[in-house]
């Protein structure tokens, strides 16, 4: 997935009264704290189960000291916090949609004296890589609203580990990797070695001619997430899926998603999205169990030309490079014409089931009859 494209706000928050911070804490519009780098302690490739470790750097650019640090770390929601530490509070974002990419928050206040122009390093943290991560990231900066605990996150809660400290450096720290970091932010980059494999399913589909019956095809998704959208505009799908049909059946109903594909070409394809969208800030994924299904109505025209049907992957060559599994990539929509023969020799059949059950239930009369009679003889 790569470098997430944008970032939600910051809406950094630490617990005042769970973690026993005065308001005094909040230092309302003047944040002092400069970022000076955040990097991965240790190199190789991370694959999930991997726990990295994380550490930041920052500088005190304020004209005053600092008794007490507030910094929030972020992580998007492939990785975890390996442990937890009692001087922070945890948290996840609220989403209303589970497509949509989540951060794991923890705001610490860490009891320590930065006086102006001095630099600090925070103890390592670590990490833990999710069965379905991918490119994730982690940022590190200062908390700037420790007084409203909790605000726009679930799930909330105290650490209950060790104390998560600093220590105080001589001089600037060196630069960190550029490839790794983007200083002005904080924000720290990692890939992880994990696979994805997108599906499709055809439809086998049978009738008579003039009959109309529905193609009901299907994506779905597998394995490590991927970004949805490639862009703001939402003009660039990770994938679409490309859909040709038969010449002898006349597409008469097209679902939602879904339309022709903008070309002369003949036959042109249908091309048909998945319905996940970037808006504002929110970044949607595809995940692990993600599916969708298109409905097509479809007549049968010309029961001698129902070959050639398919549903197939649609997207560049390099970016599905990395699917796991190209053997489902395509599938056949193939539709087959009932013969007419079966439908008289079923018409018959059931005429003459009919005619059966007419001469059974006579006869079943016709002895309750001759019975009722004799019984009447009888008796008198």
């Amino acid at each position: 997935m790569g470098r997430v494209v944008r970032r939600a706000a910051v809406a950094a928050s630490v617990a005042p009264l769970i973690l026993g911070v005065p308001q005094a804490a909040a230092r309302g519009d003047d944040p002092s704290l400069t970022h000076a780098r955040v990097e991965r302690v240790g190199g190789g490739t991370l694959r999930p189960g991997d726990t990295p470790r994380v550490r930041a750097s920052f500088t005190n650019s304020g004209t005053r000291a600092l008794d007490r640090v507030p910094v929030e770390l972020v992580i998007t929601d492939g990785l975890a916090f390996a442990a937890e530490y009692r001087n922070c509070t945890y948290g996840t974002e609220a989403r209303s949609d589970a497509a949509l990419l989540t951060r794991h928050r923890a705001m610490c206040l860490i009891d320590a004296r930065v006086g102006p122009g001095e630099s600090f390093e925070l103890a390592p943290f670590g990490l833990r890589v999710g069965r379905y991560a991918s490119g994730e990231e982690v940022a590190v900066q200062e908390a700037m609203t420790p007084d409203r605990p909790g605000e726009g996150m679930r799930d909330v809660h105290r650490g209950r580990g060790a104390e998560l400290t600093l220590t105080k450096r001589n001089g600037a720290p060196p630069p960190a990797d550029p490839d790794d970091v983007t200083p002005s932010r904080g924000d720290l980059s990692l890939r992880v070695e994990n696979a994805w494999d997108i599906e499709v399913k055809g439809a086998a589909l049978s009738g008579r001619q003039g009959e109309t019956v529905t193609a009901d095809l299907e994506m779905l998704f597998h394995g490590a997430a991927v970004q949805a959208q490639l862009d703001a505009e939402n003009s660039i799908p990770f994938t679409r899926v490309a859909v040709r049909f038969p010449e002898g059946v006349s597409v008469v109903g097209v679902p939602k998603l879904c339309g022709r594909e903008n070309s002369h070409r003949e036959n042109r394809p249908y091309l048909c999205e998945y319905g996940l969208y970037t808006n504002g800030f929110d970044l949607p994924l595809l995940r692990d169990g993600f599916r969708v299904h298109w409905p097509f109505r479809l007549r049968i025209d010309a029961p001698g030309r129902l070959t050639g049907g398919e549903v197939r992957v649609d997207g560049p060559a390099e970016r599905l490079r990395a699917d796991a599994d190209h053997s489902n990539d395509r599938a056949v929509v193939g539709v087959r014409a009932a013969p007419r023969s079966s439908v008289r020799t079923t018409v018959l059949r059931a005429a003459g089931g009919a005619l059966v059950l007419v001469l059974i239930t006579a006869g079943a009369v016709a002895v309750r009859r001759r019975t009722a009679g004799r019984s009447g003889r009888g008796t008198g």
